[in-house]
């Protein structure tokens, strides 16, 4: 059995050594915890596989478990939302959450759902700068079409109801609606699957 081990090694060691290149860029603990793991899981699934040669048994497993680059894209995807949910970057969450949604109807729900939360957010605090700017067009409208938020241009159509006090309401109401988007949705993350749980049961 031991004239059987150095080959038995060689193919993991150069795996394991793909896989730390495709990982670059992941927090060198989390890398070294992902290799360890990998290494324990070729090593289990070789030893059980049945076949008299350990090296062509981890030849077989490593084939099943696919490239490096493939199974490495799903831990940068796990990196990702874990980086999100302890983020307050509006960004990085929404980009986070878009990628979800492509794959589950709950992460559509709460991508559209935050891309609302900071439009409306995002569109009180621009009426709250610009209404120095702007005193005559830039207010909450009410006409006979509806409500309006946001500028009337040329020449306003309707009442405006808060006057100079868009600019406190728009400051305070904008930032919350930010703020309670981004934990919302930070929450939310909470519910998407590891995506790197499908690589040991690839083999």
């Amino acid at each position: 059995m031991s004239e059987h081990t150095p080959l038995s090694r060689d193919p993991i060691d150069t795996y394991l050594a793909n896989m730390r290149e495709e990982l670059a860029g992941l927090p060198p603990d989390d890398v070294t915890e992902i290799l360890r793991e990998l290494r324990g899981h070729i090593a289990e699934r070789a030893a059980g596989s049945g076949t008299e040669s350990i090296g062509a048994s981890v030849e077989q497993v490593l084939r099943q478990l696919g490239a490096p680059e493939q199974i490495a894209s799903l831990y940068r995807a796990d990196a990702q939302v874990a980086h999100a949910r302890s983020s307050f970057s509006p960004r990085l969450i929404v980009r986070t959450t878009i990628r979800w949604a492509s794959k589950t109807l709950l992460g559509f729900t709460a991508s559209l759902a935050g891309v609302v939360g900071y439009a409306v957010g995002a569109s009180l605090i621009v009426c709250a700068v610009l209404k120095p700017v702007f005193p005559a067009n830039i207010g909450l409208w009410i006409n006979p079409h509806g409500m309006t938020l946001g500028a009337e241009v040329p020449k306003p159509h309707g009442h405006e109801l808060l006057g100079w006090w868009i600019i406190p309401y728009g400051l305070g109401v904008g930032i919350a609606f930010i703020l309670g988007t981004t934990v919302f949705l930070r929450w939310m993350l909470r519910f998407v699957p590891r995506a790197s749980r499908r690589a040991p049961t690839a083999a």
